[in-house]
């Protein structure tokens, strides 16, 4: 396991046919990770995605035998992984410690639902409160939770709208996936890191200096209004780097950025999974944090 580290306006339409001294860059503002039965259950503010990435995680489950009920918190041991590669860490977690101030936890009965994996508490006047197993460990674990990607796909429509997550539970290509997945890797469990892409022009500045680099961006370069074919150049430059092995399969082959008309001299894309606790990698390719995925495009805008 790896120990975590403590750790960003309007868009404007502009003519891109001749950007040769920019770049495209676009990175994932909001990042929401759930489970594909919990699509349905999403909060309104967690709705937000146009792209949308298969991984597989280890096993997630509770040792129902160590559950300690609390005046300010539940205390419970997470078992990561199966088989040999199986390890255990013991969570305190305060249900509701800003909605409830001074709630007595030991007031609430326990039960852990194992095949919604939902930690479920009763007892409460208002009503039942669920939480999801996969939410609560990627926010209390003090480790980064390994997190393969096996495939990369659109959450968005011709217009660049965001799919309704009832529509994108039944997007065939999703259900194919899940049900290869459940017979290829019985002992990982599939969850679904759901992206929300924001875009600016990046000009090329020749400086080795990262700060300055990041002030030009703030300062100088205008948001761009998201459209498909920026959407279409970012999912192809994370499928190109990660290379998913679900893609490959399903599609025999890559997109190249270079197919959607994108007349700037790079396309670059980050995702910043540190904020979500995500150790993010596929069998080609391992993410560093905050790297930015860079697409060159010069060969187009000659």
């Amino acid at each position: 396991m790896t120990i975590k580290n403590n750790v960003r306006s309007k868009g404007a339409a502009m003519n891109t046919k001749y950007m040769p001294d920019y770049g495209l860059q676009t990175w994932a503002y909001h990042l929401t990770m759930c489970c594909p039965y919990d699509l349905g259950h999403l909060s309104p503010d967690d709705r937000r995605y146009n792209i949308y990435v298969a991984t597989l995680i280890p096993k997630l489950s509770i040792d129902e035998d160590s559950v300690q009920l609390f005046e300010d918190y539940i205390r419970f041991d997470v078992i990561v992984g199966t088989g040999k590669h199986t390890s255990k860490e013991t969570l305190d977690v305060s249900v509701f410690p800003d909605v409830i101030p001074g709630f007595d936890h030991r007031e609430f009965e326990f039960d852990y639902e194992q095949t919604r994996k939902a930690m479920v508490f009763t007892g409460w006047e208002k009503g039942v409160i669920e939480l999801s197993l996969l939410q609560v460990y990627r926010e209390h674990s003090k480790y980064y939770l390994d997190t393969e990607i096996v495939y990369i796909g659109q959450a968005f429509g011709k217009n660049g709208e965001r799919l309704p997550a009832e529509e994108l539970m039944t997007d065939p290509m999703l259900q194919k996936l899940e049900a290869d997945l459940l017979c290829e890797y019985p002992e990982k469990d599939l969850a679904l890191l759901l992206l929300e892409f924001k875009s600016q022009l990046l000009e090329e500045i020749d400086s080795e200096d990262e700060d300055l680099i990041q002030l030009e961006e703030i300062t100088k370069n205008p948001p761009l209004e998201l459209n498909n074919q920026i959407l279409n150049a970012t999912e192809a430059a994370l499928i190109n780097y990660f290379k998913p092995e679900y893609n490959e399969k399903f599609n025999n082959d890559f997109p190249s950025v270079k197919d959607y008309g994108l007349h700037y001299h790079s396309v670059n894309v980050q995702v910043h999974p540190d904020i979500m606790g995500l150790k993010l990698y596929s069998k080609e390719k391992t993410y560093l944090s905050n790297e930015r995925i860079v697409s060159s495009l010069s060969d187009s805008n000659t």
